[in-house]
Parts: C-alpha cells; sequence; structure tokens
C-alpha cells in the first residue's frame, strides 16, 4: 500500500489525499481526473470507502469509484455520462474499472449550461 499522501492538484475544491491506496488505485484516480471527472473523497460506508466523480456542468459525466477500506483496492466503478445519459455504466474489478474510465471523453459543458442535452452544449 502506497502511506504517503498524494495531492492531486486540479480535482474538485481540494487535492484528493490517497494515503492508503494502492499505487494501482492511485493511478485509477489519476486517470478520472485527466478525464475531468474532478475526482474528492466521499463519505466512507462500512468496509469500503468512495471517490465521487464529477465533471462540469449537468452534461458531464458523473459517478463514483469504490476502494476497499482496508486494501486501498479498486473495487467497482459506476459512470453516468451526463444528465441526459439513458443508462449507467458499471464496471467491478480494476481493470473494468480501468477500461470503463478509459471510455470517458472530457466534456465539453461549462458550468452554467442551460443546453437542452449534450449534443446542443458542443461549443
Amino acid at each position: 500500500m502506497n502511506t504517503a499522501a498524494e495531492s492531486m492538484p486540479g480535482s474538485a475544491d481540494t487535492p484528493i489525499d490517497l494515503t492508503g491506496v494502492t499505487a494501482y488505485t492511485a493511478g485509477v484516480v489519476r486517470l478520472a481526473q485527466a478525464k475531468g471527472l474532478r475526482p474528492t473523497w466521499g463519505q466512507p460506508r462500512g468496509r469500503a470507502r468512495r471517490i465521487i466523480l464529477d465533471a462540469v456542468g449537468p452534461h458531464g459525466a458523473f459517478g463514483s469509484i469504490t476502494i476497499g477500506r482496508a486494501s486501498g483496492k479498486v473495487l467497482r466503478a459506476e459512470v453516468i455520462h451526463g444528465n441526459d445519459a439513458k443508462d449507467p455504466c458499471h464496471a467491478t474489478g480494476t481493470n473494468a474499472v480501468r477500461a470503463l474510465l478509459m471510455g470517458v471523453t472530457l466534456s465539453a459543458c461549462r458550468q452554467g449550461c442551460t443546453a437542452e442535452s449534450s449534443i446542443a452544449c458542443r461549443p
């Protein structure tokens, strides 16, 4: 396990502290950040911790990554590709979560967007 705190500048409002997660998990969180998902810690639940994902604007992707509290490993993830998405995308296991995040595209949506759909908010 990675025991040193690692900051990720540019996350939602504050850097995310990755103390206690594996190096692979830290890489998955960095990938989420590179995809514009602004990872931040959510409230822990039971034996898991959750990282909340939320791109800018109403048409950006959002969801969560669940990490084992004791192991620091990625367990599963859910990503919804904007408020007008039909179905959420789910992945279980570290490789599947990485593949899911690789499929996320950077959102063109901006804060305060009033377009009716993600197609309409393209610049």
